[in-house]
């Protein structure tokens, strides 16, 4: 069976960020079979979150709205490996994008992609390139994904058909492209669990900590058999990680019994 990489594009072109990806899908292509499902945000069609808290107090099940949210998940829960895309617009992703992770915010409390492996990508004309990538980055871990790299690419630099076009620079982001196929092709062909990182500590004791407020939350932590864990899934820690944590679980219990006493 063919591995799926589900591409989550919020370009509303199919031009400089999609030359890039399929760049990479030609790159794994040539190393094994893969197939490459492209989803671009403002093709979906998906309505605007309208902030009634359904999702978060009762699960996603309540959600009022009707239309292709789920079936985007079910996509994105059925794959092996994710690429998130944007283009950069007013220093952020784009609109339709936003209004798509809106729509999913849900799974910054209860996260469905749990070691999906993840790469981000990014296109610009020059500016927003910080704020964009650390955003999507933030998506993809805060999902549960394990974020292998990411790329960002200014495209007057890139494309030889710009008066800006750079030969060093096409050839040192070539080379990135590279490396991020290989590691994407690799990590999806891969039985081992990553070791999370740092950031990725911190964000499952972050979201753990909503499991105080809504009841939706508790029980699906629960279910998962993560409310007493270390991390998601069984994994080896290293003394300074395994401290992190206890630390970070302790400042959290802190935290939530002075939130409690002064309501």
């Amino acid at each position: 069976m063919n591995k799926k990489i589900i591409v989550l594009s919020g370009s509303p072109r199919k031009k400089d960020g999609y030359r890039i990806i399929k760049q990479i899908e030609n790159l794994m292509s040539n190393k094994g079979k893969v197939e490459f499902d492209y989803l671009h945000t403002n093709e979906l069609h998906i309505k605007d979150c309208i902030g009634c808290m359904q999702c978060f107090d009762k699960g996603e099940g309540c959600c009022p709205l009707r239309d292709d949210i789920q079936k985007l998940v079910d996509r994105l829960m059925s794959c092996d490996g994710i690429i998130l895309h944007s283009p950069v617009y007013a220093q952020h992703i784009t609109g339709s994008m936003k209004k798509t992770i809106d729509r999913m915010s849900y799974m910054f409390h209860r996260p469905a992609l749990i070691a999906k492996p993840a790469i981000t990508i990014i296109t610009t004309d020059g500016g927003g390139i910080k704020p964009t990538q650390d955003y999507l980055k933030l998506v993809g871990r805060g999902f549960g994904c394990c974020l292998l790299g990411e790329l960002s690419i200014i495209s007057p630099h890139y494309y030889n058909e710009s008066s800006f076009y750079n030969p060093k620079y096409y050839k040192k982001a070539n080379q990135s492209i590279q490396r991020l196929a290989d590691k994407l092709y690799s990590s999806i062909h891969g039985n081992n669990k990553p070791i999370p990182s740092y950031q990725d500590l911190y964000m499952f004791y972050g979201l753990r900590s909503k499991t105080y407020f809504f009841k939706s939350d508790y029980e699906y932590w629960k279910s998962k058999g993560w409310l007493k864990s270390s991390y998601y899934y069984d994994v080896e820690l290293s003394f300074f990680k395994k401290s992190f944590g206890r630390l970070l679980n302790g400042l959290i219990k802190l935290m939530i019994k002075k939130h409690m006493r002064n309501t």
